[in-house]
């Protein structure tokens, strides 16, 4: 809900999304006020209208640019490869799949932004909340951290080494920097 509402209102267009009753989709765009409204009131996506309603799990095909799986577990599995259109994937739901999912679409070219990486905002947000910060900050504080990773993640990526590898020896090495007795 809030990656389309901020992406929305960052001038995206979103063209489909998707629910446990179905996946609702538009060439033309989805308003996120309708959406909201919709879903409100305690309707499906799928009551939008105007829009061809699909097969929630169908929401994978879709042909987009950026494909944000969430809430769902193991959404993505491997005979979807091929179905996949999307040149970005950022996994907002923890494990929409496999480590062997992602590899098989970083071979495909289809850049996957990590769930442990894409999802670090809420443990951020916690911290700020924890530290009596206000949402502001804490807003601010997840911008600069998600952002600087992944700016990170991305330069350091290559068709040899996956966003989630480089992720990943970046978390160790912090761990490792932070824990002189931890065995990584």
């Amino acid at each position: 809900m809030f990656a389309a509402k901020y992406l929305t209102q960052a001038g995206a267009k979103m063209i489909a999304t998707s629910d446990s009753k179905g996946c609702v989709y538009n060439k033309n765009g989805l308003d996120f006020e309708t959406l909201e409204k919709i879903k409100e009131k305690g309707g499906s996506v799928i009551d939008y209208k105007p829009g061809t309603i699909l097969p929630n799990k169908d929401i994978i095909k879709v042909d987009v640019d950026i494909l944000i799986p969430a809430a769902v577990p193991n959404l993505i599995i491997a005979s979807d490869v091929n179905n996949i259109n999307a040149k970005l994937i950022v996994e907002g739901s923890n494990i929409p799949m496999t480590i062997d999912v992602e590899e098989l679409l970083h071979r495909k070219d289809i850049l996957v932004i990590p769930d442990f990486v894409a999802n670090a905002g809420g443990v951020i947000s916690s911290y700020v909340e924890y530290t009596g910060g206000t949402p502001k900050e804490m807003f601010k504080m997840v911008e600069q951290k998600i952002r600087a990773n992944v700016t990170n993640i991305l330069r350091e990526s290559s068709s040899q080494k996956s966003p989630r590898d480089v992720a990943m020896d970046i978390a160790k090495k912090r761990v490792r920097a932070k824990c002189k007795t931890c065995r990584i």
